[in-house]
């Protein structure tokens, strides 16, 4: 497949400059956005916080002015009420009972609709968001009248108070908390839907150079192909000439150093055939075939070494090249062996399809799995971490799968190892899905 899991544990651990640039990108436009944010958040506090106080300040200064009404006789309360915008004024006995009451004042004192959530002292605040009434009681124990001049009405003296009641219009100051909070939301949306679509950028931008680095690698891969055709396929055809010649030649006891040679110079013959294969028409001579058959064949090449799994359906029909099928499926299995890199060999095949007309091939393997640092480069021409290999398997593999309307996936095995995952389309016929 183009990777070594031994060579990747070594690397774990590393930063390659990709990661560290997109690091860096990130940083560069989350952190601006987190200050943004606690800013952002610091000054809605700030300003709830104001109003809050400012609405305590209207709450206290009322309260003020009615307890100098008080003591100025309650012939001056109307006026005081009035110029604070109360809706409602009363004082009551310990037990809820009216004493006296002005305005939208309760007859009886409902003393559950209070809560003490107040920061000011002695005070008691029910809150309506909705009509934006605010309703205060406080205990006047600590309050002093003048007996000679408070509550006096035709002539009589009311008894002392043990509660005074307050409810006044604060729908200004709910509005503004309001708005407040709204405007919190729409400049965190804003910022945040800012932040989305920058970071999209920056990723956009990325695969955008990303395709642009793997099109200049398939134009390098290209030059190299031609070049590779011109410059060693005849000096190999000569090779191979004179070997032949040298093999009915030589002494017996020379001869295994020639199949050295000889077998080093067929590696470079297939690796040179690998190179312009990729480059050529990636579809070839298409036709019908049968998956769980093809698969059936390759395993048995590996002596054991690869073990299918057998599908619960008998019908397989794809569209694809012969050749390039088998090369497929034969560089997904012998990768899968090789990853377990000299240990014990489990390899496994399955076969399954789904609703959407695909068959998956699996290929798993108990190898030491994939390095997340290399992960990302596995389908790039030329690139392995193999000591002996071309770096172009995967890279064919993938061309032919995608020509064919499929894809293939590299992912980590639960329990260690790695899956290859080859999707292929159905092709025609009756299938266990139905009719298509």
């Amino acid at each position: 497949m183009g990777y070594n899991p031994g060579m990747g544990r070594r690397k774990r651990g590393r930063w390659s400059p990709e990661k560290k640039e997109t690091l860096i990108t990130s940083l560069a436009v989350t952190l601006p956005f987190v200050i943004f944010i606690f800013f952002l958040v610091f000054m809605t506090i700030l300003v709830v916080s104001s109003e809050n106080l400012r609405l305590e300040n209207a709450v206290e200064r009322a309260f003020s002015d009615v307890i100098a009404a008080l003591r100025n006789g309650n012939e001056s309360i109307p006026n005081t009420m009035l110029n604070r915008n109360v809706l409602g004024f009363g004082y009551y006995t310990h037990t809820g009972s009216p004493i006296y009451i002005w305005g939208d004042a309760y007859r009886v004192l409902p003393f559950s609709a209070f809560t003490d959530e107040s920061s000011l002292a002695d005070t008691l605040i029910s809150v309506d968001k909705e009509t934006g009434r605010i309703e205060c009681m406080r205990y006047a124990q600590s309050i002093t009248f003048d007996i000679d001049n408070i509550f006096r009405r035709t002539g009589s003296a009311l008894e002392m108070p043990d509660i005074i009641y307050l409810a006044f219009d604060a729908s200004y100051f709910m509005e503004r908390l309001s708005l407040t909070r709204i405007s919190f939301i729409l400049s965190f949306g804003v910022v945040l839907v800012i932040y989305v679509i920058i970071m999209k950028i920056l990723s956009d931008n990325r695969k955008i150079r990303e395709a642009l680095r793997r099109q200049e690698n398939l134009v390098s891969l290209g030059e190299a192909a031609r070049t590779l055709t011109h410059e060693i396929k005849n000096p190999l055809s000569a090779i191979t000439l004179q070997l032949a010649i040298l093999k009915r030649e030589v002494r017996p006891e020379v001869l295994d150093d020639l199949m050295i040679i000889d077998h080093e110079t067929e590696r470079l013959r297939k690796l040179t055939d690998r190179v312009s294969e990729f480059l050529r028409n990636p579809v070839g001579q298409p036709e019908e075939l049968d998956l769980i058959s093809e698969v059936r064949s390759l395993v048995t090449i590996f002596h054991g070494n690869v073990r299918l799994i057998e599908p619960s359906f008998t019908s397989s029909p794809v569209f694809f090249d012969k050749e390039k099928l088998r090369s497929v499926l034969e560089n997904l299995m012998r990768n899968a062996v090789e990853a377990c890199d000299g240990g014990r060999i489990d390899v496994e095949v399955e076969i399954t399809e789904d609703s959407s007309e695909f068959f998956h091939v699996f290929v798993r393997d108990r190898g030491c799995g994939l390095d997340n640092t290399d992960k990302n480069r596995l389908f790039d021409p030329f690139y392995t971490t193999k000591i002996n290999g071309s770096g172009i398997g995967l890279s064919i593999t993938q061309q032919f799968l995608k020509a064919a309307g499929g894809s293939l996936r590299l992912y980590a095995r639960d329990g260690g190892g790695a899956v290859a995952e080859a999707v292929l389309p159905y092709h025609g016929g009756i299938l266990k899905g139905g009719l298509f």
